[in-house]
């Protein structure tokens, strides 16, 4: 058994990779309006050995999305300015598909909902722009090559990514990390990689938008 600290902002669910073989793929969208409200949707595609794992109650705190809807409504349950609209789950060969909407009054509202301690969402605005930087995780020590190959070859399947669409066309979106590319297209930035190079990655990715 491997656990592998990088903790994911995405919905607010700390991103741990629990089992090297339990993997897990997201497709994340925030749009945010004129007022700064707006909604967060997301797909999650977990590995059938994740969902077993997270079967029993001692196991739900170290997953990296919450299983049912009641699961998400207790994480919306303390926080300020957002609610639960849809939550769905089906079933894609041996993978589970949730698909969750979630409504936020303020981009701050979201920020705190994805991270209390505001280390790894933040939000500022300066001179008219503002600016929203997110990480991954914590760094983490590298893994040994029998680790990181054995990683690569479970995480093969899934893939990463993120989308932010703005009021306006973006000044900038930026990666710090190989693992994952920044590119613009009209209003939204999008953020996408390869879970297998994200989980590999020798510091959590972290990345960026101003608009």
């Amino acid at each position: 058994m491997m656990r592998r600290k990088h903790f994911s902002i995405i919905l607010g669910i700390a991103a741990l990779a629990i089992l090297l073989s339990s993997c897990v793929g997201i497709d994340a969208k925030v749009k945010i309006g004129d007022s700064g409200s707006g909604t967060m949707t997301a797909e999650y595609r977990l590995s059938e050995e994740l969902m077993s794992f997270g079967e029993l109650d001692e196991n739900k705190a170290m997953l990296p999305v919450p299983l049912s809807r009641a699961d998400v409504e207790n994480s919306l349950r303390s926080a300020k300015g957002l609610s639960l609209q849809s939550w769905s789950s089906s079933k894609s060969g041996k993978d589970t598909i949730i698909r969750m909407k979630i409504a936020f009054d303020s981009i701050d509202a979201l920020m705190t909902y994805l991270d209390p301690a505001g280390k790894l969402a933040r939000h500022g605005k300066a001179d008219d722009v503002d600016t929203i930087d997110l990480s991954l995780g914590d760094d983490i020590e590298a893994l040994d090559p029998d680790m990181k190959e054995l990683a690569v070859k479970a995480f093969t399947p899934y893939s990463f990514r993120f989308a932010v669409e703005v009021p306006r066309e973006p000044k900038s979106a930026n990666s710090a990390s190989p693992a994952i590319k920044a590119r613009i297209d009209g209003k939204t930035a999008y953020f996408e990689g390869a879970m297998n190079e994200i989980i590999t990655a020798d510091k959590a990715p972290a990345m960026s938008i101003s608009w």
